[in-house]
């Protein structure tokens, strides 16, 4: 695992993203979103994360991964809610809030495009759930490739996002 990053991401309508630079993926409100993590079936390779807060900075950390990351029970001790999914990655990642409040850091360049895990854990939505004061809200993303599909897991979660 390399040494993780910290950054300050601003928050617009309980969201950020995870993508390649210039996307802007939108929820899909007809397919399942997850208690973390959603997707846009137009965007293969975007990552939306769903906050508590509807506005304003929360602290993101990201890890790269080299190797198979442990189990996600076991990752998530100490964190609320905890999801992980695959997806494409070709090229760079971004973390980008939403309406371009901000800074958007490069994140994660691949060694060779393909397959990754995408790992979030999050701790604080409940608590500050439609604040606006911040940074209130923790969130722990971890990539790493991958070679086959695990299928998308979550922890028991925080009870925001159960559709």
């Amino acid at each position: 695992m390399t040494v993780p990053q910290t950054y300050q991401i601003g928050v617009s309508y309980h969201q950020f993203h995870l993508t390649p630079f210039g996307v802007n993926p939108i929820i899909d409100s007809s397919l399942p979103a997850g208690p973390l993590l959603a997707f846009d079936p137009q965007v293969p390779g975007a990552l939306i994360i769903l906050t508590g807060g509807t506005d304003g900075p929360v602290d993101v950390t990201v890890h790269i991964g080299l190797e198979p990351l442990p189990d996600l029970a076991a990752a998530a001790d100490g964190w609320d809610v905890g999801q992980q999914a695959a997806i494409p990655i070709e090229g760079d990642m971004y973390l980008v809030p939403l309406m371009g409040s901000g800074s958007t850091p490069l994140v994660y360049t691949p060694a060779a495009p393909g397959l990754h895990l995408v790992r979030v854990l999050a701790r604080g939505r409940r608590a500050h759930h439609e604040g606006v004061d911040g940074p209130n809200e923790d969130y722990d993303i971890t990539i790493t490739p991958i070679t086959a599909d695990p299928g998308r897991q979550a922890t028991a979660g925080d009870g925001l996002y159960i559709y």
